[in-house]
Parts: structure tokens; sequence; C-alpha cells
């Protein structure tokens, strides 16, 4: 599945982004979701999974370069969508669809309890450390350089898993 780019009008990204965070997607997961309701065209469980890699990979390359440029709060919000599209990358490989925050807290304590690795659930809440701090802008540059650490062993972990 390739992917490709479009251009919307500033307001519509605006209301993109306030009505995904209002929802609990990421931008891009939203904007996906949308369209494909509207054009009667779901994905299929290997598109979800294909879709969630994908941007998956792309919130991870976009969140090294931020953290490379010290944009700490950009790369905070893009490493947390890295790993919650990873874990919902997992969960589409086994048929299900995590919609809700608490949903993919409760499919990490199952893939931690299954795997036997507790680092799941501590890097996991690296994570929404960093989803925190793109909000309130708290953590100094070494501890975000750190949590990306964690979130680099997360995902590694997570796809191992799945």
């Amino acid at each position: 599945m390739g992917a490709a780019s479009i251009a919307l009008p500033h307001r519509l990204v605006v209301k993109l982004r306030e009505k995904a965070e209002e929802m609990g997607y990421l931008p891009e997961e939203l904007g996906v979701e949308l369209l494909s309701k509207s054009l009667n065209e779901e994905l299929d469980p290997e598109g979800l999974v294909e879709h969630y890699q994908f941007l998956s990979e792309k919130y991870l390359d976009d969140a090294r370069e931020l953290l490379k440029k010290g944009d700490l709060v950009q790369a905070s919000e893009k490493f947390w969508g890295a790993t919650a599209l990873t874990i919902k990358m997992v969960a589409a490989k086994r048929g299900l669809k995590l919609e809700e925050h608490g949903s993919l807290w409760a499919f990490v304590n199952v893939l931690s309890i299954k795997s036997g690795d507790r680092d799941i659930i501590r890097f996991f809440n690296t994570a929404n450390a960093l989803h925190r701090n793109f909000y309130e802008h708290e953590m100094p540059k070494e501890a975000v350089e750190v949590s990306a650490e964690g979130i680099e062993q997360l995902i590694d972990k997570l796809r191992r898993v799945s």
C-alpha cells in the first residue's frame, strides 16, 4: 500500500487536528477513517495493518528529525504517535481495532502479561509522559532523549511480538 498526500485548506487541517484530539486519534488516522467511511471503503484487516505500519514508521522518522532539531514538543508527540500506531498495528494483526486511549492500555497490559515482558508497560508509560509533554512542555531535552530511547526499544519489542 502506497501513501499519497492530499492538500487541505488550513481551516480543515486545524479542524481535523481538533477533532482528532477530541476523539483520541492522530490526525492522519482520523482523516483516513473519515475518508474511508464517507467513500464506503472500509479498510480490510490487512489494509489496516499496512496503514498503521506506514504511519508508525513515518511518525518515528519525523520524531527522530524533530529531536535532532531540538523541537522537543513536536518530537514528544510524534514519538507518542509512533507508539500508539505500532500498538494499533499489533492489534490489527490480531483482528482487533483499538479506538480509545484506554483500549491501548488494556492491550499493552495483555501483551506484557502474555510475553512476560514488563518493560512493555514501563515503556508505554514513557510514551504517555511524552504525550503529556506535548501539552505541558515540561520535559528538558535530556529527559526527552532518554524517553525516545525507551520508545525505540518499545517499538522494537512490539514489532517482535506481533
